[in-house]
């Protein structure tokens, strides 16, 4: 199995431990060399959308399971993740504070090559089987970063901004 680590592009990260970024950006050089090709994924979406979605793990350990992965589609960018850390698991608990403090920031894909080409000394990644996508603290890539992550504050003053466009709210 291989590896692939760019930062996490954290979208979100809320009180139920949902999260969403970009596990893969495309057309960037890793620390490997290697560069994801646009539409690497797109056998890892459909059997994902079918129902075979790639685990949530910590750091690659297949002993750390600590969430779901909910949806997986490609875009311009690179392969965007939502998934949902298991607040119930003790590690799971703790990557979220890891997170939501910017303590860590990284994603990794776990996969298999099934489709390659060399250009250039460099290889391309074609068709990529994704296995796992894991939450790591030294990714090899460094295009994808945390934009946001929620907290509860931001939750409540998202509340108190709809419930004053609601009639009758204060």
């Amino acid at each position: 199995m291989k590896y692939l680590t760019p930062r996490l592009c954290l979208k979100s990260l809320d009180e139920n431990g949902e999260i969403s970024g970009y596990a893969s950006v495309f057309d960037v050089v890793d620390g490997y060399g290697d560069v994801v090709a646009r539409g690497a994924f797109k056998n890892a979406v459909a059997d994902s959308i079918a129902g075979k979605k790639p685990k949530l793990l910590w750091q690659h350990d297949v002993n750390s399971p600590i969430g779901v992965i909910e949806e997986i589609r490609e875009d311009d960018r690179g392969l965007f993740i939502k998934g949902r850390l298991l607040l119930e698991i003790p590690k799971a608990k703790e990557v979220y504070s890891l997170l939501k403090n910017k303590a860590i920031d990284g994603f990794s894909i776990g996969y298999k090559i099934k489709g390659n080409h060399f250009r250039g000394g460099r290889q391309y990644l074609t068709d990529i089987d994704l296995l796992e996508i894991s939450i790591v603290t030294f990714p090899a890539c460094e295009e994808a970063t945390v934009e946001k992550v929620k907290s509860k504050e931001d939750v409540l003053r998202k509340i108190i901004e709809i419930s004053r466009r609601v009639k009758g709210c204060v």
